[in-house]
């Protein structure tokens, strides 16, 4: 009898396919590790595994079903390609359309696949109206959500920049600095209380990174003397 295979392998594989591919069509470019092509910067897989971890944190300390929380994290943005509009509207449905055909043959239990794409069809949005339900529901949009605030996500969004604007320290800074305004209001969307905490650790944490490079990043001689 064929065993079947683990899910979170199969998850990660269907991603890594999928991002590796798309940030190769984006950047138009890669490079050769270890006899494979790779992307510059496949941003796709470092957030979604961004939201990986904070699943298997956030699911235990909310009471949360782990395997749904994580399954969903896995592979809700598999079809939101990179700086495309149309995919940004439709990348739910569509990630959420290739769940049962991704876990087929896996370990992972078919009776709980309906909890995982309903998650996915609602973790889209950087700002709730109210709270999400079911809790892995909740869970995965708190899970996306926070895995663009704090340390990882300073380096996700520097490595992705030249894509939105001229790679310069002048217009990171400038970038971030909105993106705080941002930020500030995922951190109060957040559906549960563990994750609200560590949105707000990690938004004093961006914050006060930001205005150090603020203070790097000023002209003397550009400041009018009092």
């Amino acid at each position: 009898m064929t065993q079947p295979t683990p899910w979170r392998t199969t998850c990660e594989q269907a991603l890594r396919r999928f991002s590796d591919a798309d940030a190769i069509r984006f950047w138009g470019i890669g490079h050769e590790v270890d006899g494979t092509y790779q992307p510059i910067f496949n941003y796709r897989f470092e957030h979604t595994y961004a939201a990986v971890l904070l699943a298997r944190w956030l699911a235990p300390a909310t009471g949360a079903d782990p395997e749904v929380v994580e399954c969903a994290a896995w592979l809700h943005d598999l079809a939101k390609r990179l700086k495309d509009p149309q995919t940004k509207d439709t990348h739910a449905l569509d990630a959420s359309a290739q769940v049962e055909e991704i876990l087929a043959g896996t370990d992972f239990p078919p009776g709980k696949i309906p909890a995982v794409r309903h998650a996915i069809e609602h973790h889209v949005g950087l700002k709730l109206v109210k709270k999400l339900e079911p809790l892995e529901t909740a869970c995965l949009w708190d899970c996306d959500k926070l895995s663009k605030v704090g340390a990882a996500s300073l380096i996700h969004f520097s490595c992705i920049s030249g894509a939105f604007q001229p790679i310069t320290t002048r217009e990171i800074l400038h970038r971030g600095e909105a993106w705080l305004d941002l930020a500030r209001s995922i951190t109060a969307c957040f559906n549960t209380e563990p994750a609200r905490e560590e949105g707000r650790r990690r938004l004093v944490f961006i914050e006060a990174h930001y205005a150090q490079l603020r203070r790097e990043w000023s002209d003397p001689m550009e400041v009018t003397p009092p």
